[in-house]
Order: structure tokens, then sequence, then C-alpha cells
């Protein structure tokens, strides 16, 4: 099924270049369909996942069954996102498209989050969509492939729109998919967004050169698919390159450039619109979050200089591939950074060739700027300070320009292929290897020398040494016997795909899907629970996102987003980890009764904490209920409103039963009074942000539904919508007068509606344009026969 999937749209995307972008020959085309496999081709063949599900077996209770699937140490520890939200991320998807609702909402982490708002997930992508046609964890060897070829594809184009041969074209190609970030990052949003990189390019080139309605839409649509890819950091800096590129194509067409500068914001606009979807929920739920304010304070206050041994360790991951996200002992640098500009020795001989063998303004133009992003990856100061200048460039993360350098080198490389082709030009392209295999050999030598480096995992990345100096020098070997034109850049092409296979083609592991999430004894007695509840693992215990492939809801997790105010409340029940999950170590704690956390899994030898009892056990793991676990939702005896935020938390610390008291949030003097009293049941539930509840209230109070309180939730009292209050600063609290009441509570975002109506009209506006040129097309082919 996966190869199936995967051939009928890399067919159909090839195709519709063919028609619609740039004509392909079937030599071209067939190595850009097979070029993505000799990375995940084991994966695609069985139907097997290409990626991380190997972590999750690390800790109880998956522990248990490693050697049921032959999992052995976890391969790659750089891929937590991977593991812990894309994959979950998949499942939720497909779970809400299962329900027939709207990806907006995920109630699989953090007490419930926003979905589609956050945008990693890129729930609106074609290929997305398409990839839900399969179980989710195997879905992400169809997504990688898929977006593998979209890179390569990409740099084909950008290199032919460049009047590069086809040949030299597909070095640039496989130099960029290949390219060590490309690679490491290629199950996240950042990957899918940044495999669309050359195309932007591309299109920004045409739009200086022949602005009109053709270069508007593909400017327009790539950028539409890159927004939808989910990763708008990377997106940013992406535009950035594309419009330098632009100018420099504008200045070299020496024309007026106001057609251009129109058909380039009206591509931009038409993207605006296309994506509003999922940019106007994007737009309101980061000014919420967490996330908005961290970034602000880090950049304001955090020294962005680095020592010259880190800036010097940087630039030598951009040219040692071994280094790449390696912990260094001696010196003590710690992990070197996953972004790099490497793109392997074959792509840095070629680029040095072509700068100094081909006097062109496009050489010039992309040494230029692989230069720039490399000095800005690694912090050189003068380069950092112009760049922090710029529109949201001091909310930025700016070493992730490395990307656009790796892809500046691949094209450089293309640029030197082509012309060491028109040139015969062996003796020269012969030595230029040769000095960078000297050069690259001597420096491998002095770093293993001097350098120690943490022990990694046996298999990934051994033969990387190897590979970078044996494949540099039988290219420098073959240019130097100077054999038949016809054969030089295929043979250059070979040797390429081979050399990057073996240093970047352990990356991540296949494993068979069977591996992906199998049943749990433990958690069979969840499944006769009806009532909606929460769930926990202690410590490192089923690590988070695991859980969706459970159908279970955790309290913990990690997300593109958080609601600001939960995190002031972590420390009532969590221990927060940098770039990772938010654990907890005391599931005894109080607040995870607020939580609704009725489940938990521990170790089978951890102590049982008073109001827990043990349900189910086996090898490794127990499962245990809480006894003092409140509803969902349920009406506290007492209610204190008015407090400011800060004070609520500071409260609540000396809280231990918040059944008994909740703090309400309201703009009214601060005074406390008895709630109710009432009853609460939940008649229906989705997991897509959807409450029935039936009230039966002695006298008016309020229902506190644990559910975290971004802006977008809705609440009904007999079909009356009325205001929600935020209980505990972060959660849901509606309202209901004495009597008995159906209370509906719903997560409808205004700004999901609105955003739904324009990306609709703005496609239906373009079908219909679409139809009435073809009409006004025919007509004329008609008048004209």
């Amino acid at each position: 099924m996966v190869l199936a999937l995967y051939a009928a749209t890399a067919i159909l995307l090839l195709w519709l270049v063919h028609h619609f972008v740039r004509p392909l020959s079937w030599a071209a085309a067939l190595v850009l369909f097979v070029l993505p496999l000799a990375i995940t081709g084991p994966a695609v063949v069985t139907g097997g996942v290409y990626g991380p599900v190997d972590y999750p077996y690390a800790s109880e209770p998956l522990s248990a069954l490693k050697p049921l699937y032959g999992i052995g140490t976890p391969h790659n520890a750089a891929a937590t996102d991977v593991y812990g939200s894309m994959f979950p991320w998949r499942r939720t998807l497909q779970a809400s498209l299962q329900r027939g609702e709207w990806p907006l909402w995920n109630a699989y982490m953090l007490s419930g989050n926003v979905f589609a708002a956050a945008t990693q997930s890129a729930p609106y992508s074609p290929i997305t969509l398409i990839a839900c046609l399969l179980p989710a964890a195997v879905s992400f060897t169809y997504t990688t492939s898929i977006w593998l070829l979209i890179a390569a594809l990409g740099a084909f184009l950008l290199a032919r729109e460049l009047d590069c041969s086809e040949v030299a074209a597909l070095v640039a190609a496989a130099g960029w998919m290949f390219a060590g970030s490309t690679v490491l990052y290629i199950h996240t949003a950042m990957g899918g967004t940044l495999v669309y990189e050359p195309m932007l390019l591309m299109a920004a080139g045409r739009v200086a050169r022949r602005p009109g309605v053709a270069s508007t839409m593909l400017l327009g649509f790539v950028l539409t698919l890159m927004v939808l890819a989910g990763h708008p950091e990377t997106l940013f800096l992406a535009v950035l390159a594309g419009a330098a590129y632009g100018v420099f194509e504008l200045v070299r067409a020496r024309v007026a450039p106001w057609r251009a500068i129109g058909a380039a914001v009206a591509g931009g606009v038409i993207a605006l619109l296309l994506s509003s979807i999922q940019l106007l929920p994007f737009f309101e739920a980061v000014q919420q979050s967490a996330e908005l304010e961290i970034k602000q304070k880090y950049f304001t206050t955090a020294s962005r200089e680095m020592p010259a041994e880190r800036v010097l360790s940087i630039l030598a991951t951009d040219l040692f591939p071994h280094l790449h996200v390696r912990q260094w002992v001696k010196p003590p640098l710690g992990l070197t950074q996953a972004e790099t500009a490497a793109c392997g020795s074959i792509i840095l001989a070629l680029a040095v060739y072509a700068v100094w063998r081909r006097r062109s303004a496009e050489t010039g133009f992309f040494f230029a700027m692989a230069l720039a992003c490399i000095a800005v990856e690694s912090r050189w100061e003068p380069a950092v300070v112009a760049l922090k200048k710029l529109p949201l460039m001091g909310i930025t993360y700016e070493e992730r320009l490395a990307f656009t350098a790796a892809l500046s080198l691949a094209i450089l490389a293309a640029l030197g292929v082509d012309e060491l082709l028109r040139r015969r030009d062996f003796r020269a392209a012969a030595l230029t290897l040769t000095i960078v295999l000297i050069a690259l050999a001597a420096g491998t030598w002095w770093l293993q020398r001097n350098v120690v480096l943490a022990i990694t995992f046996s298999d990934w990345g051994d033969f990387k040494i190897f590979a970078e100096l044996f494949f540099l020098g039988a290219a420098a070997l073959l240019l130097a016997f100077r054999p038949p034109l016809r054969v030089v850049a295929p043979t250059l092409l070979a040797l390429l795909v081979a050399q990057r296979v073996l240093s970047e083609g352990g990356t991540f592991k296949t494993f068979p899907a069977e591996s992906a999430y199998p049943p749990i004894a433990i958690f069979e007695p969840l499944k006769n629970v009806r009532e909606p509840f929460r769930f926990v693992g202690q410590s490192y215990a089923l690590l988070p996102g695991t859980n969706a492939f459970y159908g279970l809801e955790d309290v913990r997790g990690f997300d593109a987003l958080h609601y600001s105010p939960s995190i002031k409340l972590w420390p009532l029940w969590c221990t927060f980890q940098p770039i990772w999950f938010n654990r907890v170590d005391d599931i005894g704690r109080p607040f995870l009764s607020f939580l609704n956390v009725r489940y938990a899994v521990v170790s089978d030898t951890a102590p049982v904490p008073e109001g827990w009892r043990k349900v189910a056990q086996q090898r490794g793991a127990a499962l245990l209920e809480n006894t003092r676990a409140l509803d969902r939702a349920f009406v506290p005896r007492r209610v204190k409103l008015g407090l400011p935020v800060d004070e609520q938390v500071a409260e609540m610390k000396k809280q231990s039963d918040y059944g008994d008291l909740v703090w309400l949030t309201a703009s009214v003097a601060p005074y406390e009074r008895d709630n109710g009293p009432g009853r609460v049941s939940v008649r229906e539930y989705s997991p897509g942000g959807r409450y029935l509840l039936d009230a039966a209230m002695q006298r008016d109070g309020w229902i506190v539904i644990s559910e975290t309180a971004w802006k977008g939730w809705r609440s009904y009292v007999d079909g009356r919508r009325v205001e929600m209050q935020n209980a505990n600063a972060s959660f849901l609290s509606v309202h209901v007068p004495a009597g008995k009441h159906a209370v509906r509570v719903v997560y409808w975002p205004e700004s999901f509606v609105i955003g739904r109506a324009i990306t609709f009209a703005t496609l239906a506006a373009l079908v219909i344009f679409a139809v009435m040129k073809w009409i006004a097309a025919r007509r004329e082919r008609l008048t004209r026969g």
C-alpha cells in the first residue's frame, strides 16, 4: 500500500511539473522518482515504518515487549519531536477525520490543546491528508518519501532555471535531498517546509524575469504549500532567501521592477488567502501562547555571542558530517547543533570548482548566499546584527539559515558540473577535488587526534568518514583519467548518491509495521470505562505522545504552542524539562486529581500512593487508579472570584482539595461564595472538543471543566450562548442557573470560521478563473483553426 501510494503521488507530481512548470525527460523523471527510495526504499517496499518507533520501548510498559519485535537500544536520540509529537499528531488527525470533525482540538496531551492552530501537524497539507490513508506510523514512510522527492525535484527545477543540463541538475537534486539537515528533519514540519525552498526560489526568479499570471500563480501555490506544511519560522527564512534571489534576478534582468513587484505581492496575497484556514487560527493562538513571551524574552535578554571554539565547531560540522549531532567531550563544547550546511565532500568540492572556474552572476550570487548564511549560522556578529534589523528576525533562530547554505552549495555543484562538461575541464576539476580531499583528510586526521566525541549508537553514521573521503577520492580519480564525456556526470551522480546513502542512510531505521504501538495488556480494563478520564505515566513511563495510539488522554506532552496561563500551574503537578515533556514524578500531587487523572502507569516496583489502587500488572509495569480523581466536569463546593492570575496560583499552591475550592477569573472585586450545590454528568463527549452535559443545580453556580481554556470555546445553556470564565487560571467554567439544564460546550473558534470561508472562497474564485482562462484559450484556438 505504501509503495502504491508513493508511486501514484510521485507520478502525478512529476506529470504536473512536466506539463505546467517545465518539461522533464523520461530519464530525469525516473531518477527523481527513485532517488528518495535510496533512503526510504526498504520501508516503502515492505510497508514498514521509517522512523523512531523504537524510542517508546525504552520505558515501561512497552519495554517488556522489546524482544517480541527485535527492538534494541534507541537508534536516534535526536528524534524527540518525531516520536513525541509528529507521530501522535498524525494519529490525532486521523481520529478527527474518522469522527467527521475538523482537526481543531487535541485532547491527547496537556489537558487539551489547540491542534490545527499550532500548525506543525500540517493538517491541511495535501501530503498529510493523503498520508492519512495509511496507519499513522506507517504513513510517515510515505510522507518522508514524498517530501524527499519534492526536495529533489525543487533543486532540479532551480538548477534547470539556471540553464544547467538535466544531468547536472540531478546532482543539485541529490545534493539538496541528501543534505544532513534535510534527512535529519524530514519527519518534521520544519523538514516538510524546507523541502519547498528551491521551488520558492525558482518561482521568485520567474516572477522577476517574466511577471505574469503563470509565474504569479506558481509563486502563490508554492507559498501556500509551504504555509500548510506547518513551520512558520522556516517559511520566513525561506522567503528571505527567495526575496534575495528575486531581487538578484530583477537587477540582472535590468527591467522596470514594478510589474515583478506587483506579481510577487499578488502571489503572496493568493497564498495568504488560500491558507487563511490555518493562518487566522494560528495568529489568534500565538498571542495566547507562552512561546511568544518566551521567545521575546530569550532573544532580548540572552547573549547570542559564542566562544570562538563553539563557532569553529559549527563550521567544522559543515565540513565534516561525522560531527553532526554529536556530543563534544574534549573540548567540552556539548552537543553540536542539528542545523548544518553539510552536503558531503563531493558537493563541496564541485561547489569550490564552480566558484573559481565558472565566472558568472549566478555563481557569484549563490556563493555569496552560502557564505552569508554560514556566517549567520555560526553567529558571526556583524552578519547577525545586520540580519536582526529585519522585521521578525528578533524572534527567529537565525542558525536555520544553514538550510539555505546547503541549498546554495548544491546549486553551485550543479553549476560546476555543467562548467566541467562545457569546458571538458578534467585537469582543473581533478585538481580541485584532490585539493579538497587532502584538506578534508588532514582536517579529519586532526579532529580524530584532538577532539573526543561521546560514544554514539553503533549503527548510525559509522561509515561517514570513509564515505566522505573514499567517494571524493574516487571522483577525483575518475576525472584524472579523462573518461568519455557522456559518462562523467552520471558517474559523479552515482558516486554522490552512494556517498550520501552511506553517510546519511542510517539516520533513521526501518521497523516492521507491527512494532508500531502494539497492544498493551494492562490497558485492556480501560476499554470499558465510558466517562472521559485522563492518564499519566510516572517519570518516563509510556513516553508522552505514545498515549494517542491507545486512545488515552495524557496530561503530559509538549507542543508547538502552550497556553500561557497553564505554564504557571506546572509547579503544582509536574517538572518542566526544556525541549521535552513536563515530567510527573509524584502521582500523588492533588492537582492531578483536579486534572481528571484517573489512571497512571508506573513501574511494577513503585509504591502505591495513598488514594490510589492497583488495577492491573504486567512484567515491568502496573496500572493504578486514582480514587480521588475529580470528574472532567464537576460542581465545586466554593468559588473565589476576582483575584489576578498570579495570586490565584499562589493560593492554589496551598490547596489540597480542588473539588472544594476553585478560583475563577473575573473582572470583579475579589470575593468568595458557596457554589451550587449541584450535579453534572457527561451525556456526550468528543476528543475533538465537544461536551454535552446534563446539569441539575439546586442553586445557581459554576460548572468547571478541566479543559484548557484557549480562546475559541463556546458554551450554551439550553441552546442560549453564555459567556465562560477561566477556572484555576487555565481551565473552563460555565455559570448555570438553578434547575435542570442541557449545557453544550464546544471548541469552535471564530478565527477558524472566518479563515475557512476565505480559503474556500479563494479556492472557488481560482477555479472559476482557471476555467474561464481555459475556455478563452480554447475559443482562440478554434478561431485560429
